[in-house]
């Protein structure tokens, strides 16, 4: 249940910050805006009125939405004669210039990629630059009491070789599988592991050290300690004193956002391929259960404000990327046809938009369901 809350309240929270871009961006291009509203419709109560736009508390307790007078065109203003307008004055959006509308549109996807790399940096500042060691052993952290602990090994230190009386020499281990499959073909002996100096960060010394250890059989050690009792770790984080952390976790924010904002457009155009190729893609698409099912599998909801703040970052970059898309209903599918304007007169455009935008928002609506549904299956 307390993850349902989170996930609800996270949602919703980057809901609110993408129609909140929307609503900034309408009032800096001079839109009419007829309601902001906390929550979805019917509306509970009408909580203040400011400079002309309705401020409400909605029923369904979750996200938010702006309605921008004239949003749908003509059809959605009472005074047919608002086209004529002067575009700089304060009026519907369907009387405003392309780059305005565009600018209003996509400022929501703009605000959740804004969420995104804030969130990303004031991670990257507090837990440091990670590195990735690639095929190192690097002992991460020692159980109090275990074999390893005994024997002296230190943290941050790599494990390159091990000898036996069994084996009668050196065996290199190149990753951390290499170092647990020679430990489990060794369990209940007592062998010399050979580990480098302290390392720093990626790079370690070519002097080494030797400690004789114990490795205990599944029956002489607790379920959750491994027969050394040795915590490994495929990433390091580089500490800097706050001045350059700020600095250095921003530049790295920024770059890890623009880097998963990739990665979700080119998990999407695998999803296409494999649809255009007739390939089975239900298992790898998930809704807002499956997503709470990864969050709470991958440790999201155990770890802290920050594991919270890194979920939150990248469903804000996701929803960001999602609303991107160029589909009818998405932000990203209005701001094709407002381009088509160019090309195409604009009332032949108003007409075809309002009837693509309201199928493909059905469509999304049946595809959540289906996707839901799903989730729900996949769990049991």
């Amino acid at each position: 249940m307390y993850e349902i809350i989170v996930f609800i309240l996270v949602l919703s929270f980057l809901v609110l910050i993408h129609e909140m871009g929307h609503y900034l961006l309408a009032r800096k291009n001079k839109i009419n805006i007829k309601e902001f509203g906390l929550g979805y419709p019917p509306r509970l109560v009408k909580l203040f009125t400011y400079q002309g736009t309705v401020f409400s508390l909605n029923a369904i307790p979750f996200g938010g939405f702006v309605q921008l007078e004239g949003e749908n065109g003509p059809e959605d203003h009472t005074d047919r004669g608002a086209n004529k307008k002067n575009n700089q004055e304060w009026g519907p959006f369907f009387t405003k210039s392309i780059s305005a509308r565009l600018q209003t549109l996509l400022a929501g996807v703009f605000s959740n990629f804004i969420f995104g790399i804030i969130a990303f940096s004031i991670i990257f500042t507090q837990t440091g630059i990670p590195h990735d060691l690639g095929e190192q052993a690097r002992i991460y952290e020692l159980r109090d009491d275990s074999p390893a602990a005994s024997a002296g090994l230190k943290e941050n230190t790599n494990i390159v070789s091990f000898y036996s009386q069994l084996d009668q020499q050196w065996v290199i281990v190149n990753n951390i599988k290499e170092v647990q499959d020679y430990v489990d073909a060794h369990l209940g002996e007592e062998v010399i592991v050979k580990t480098t100096d302290t390392c720093e960060l990626t790079d370690c010394p070519d002097s080494y050290q030797e400690f004789t250890v114990y490795l205990r059989k599944d029956s002489e050690r607790a379920e959750s300690e491994g027969a050394m009792g040795v915590v490994f770790t495929s990433v390091v984080y580089e500490k800097n004193p706050w001045y350059l952390a700020i600095i250095k976790g921003s530049l790295y924010g920024f770059k890890e956002a623009m880097a998963l904002g990739l990665l979700i457009l080119q998990a999407l155009g695998n999803l296409v391929v494999d649809l255009v190729n007739g390939r089975s893609v239900a298992m790898d698409v998930a809704g807002p259960v499956g997503i709470v099912h990864q969050a709470q599998t991958y440790g999201f909801f155990d770890g802290g404000f920050l594991n919270i703040l890194s979920f939150a970052a990248l469903l804000s970059i996701n929803l960001g990327v999602m609303n991107l898309l160029p589909i009818p209903a998405l932000d990203g599918g209005r701001a094709v046809f407002i381009l088509l304007e160019k090309v195409i007169t604009k009332e032949k455009i108003e007409k075809v938009a309002n009837w693509a935008n309201y199928l493909g928002f059905c469509i999304l609506i049946l595809l959540m369901i289906f996707v839901s549904v799903n989730d729900v299956r996949n769990l049991f």
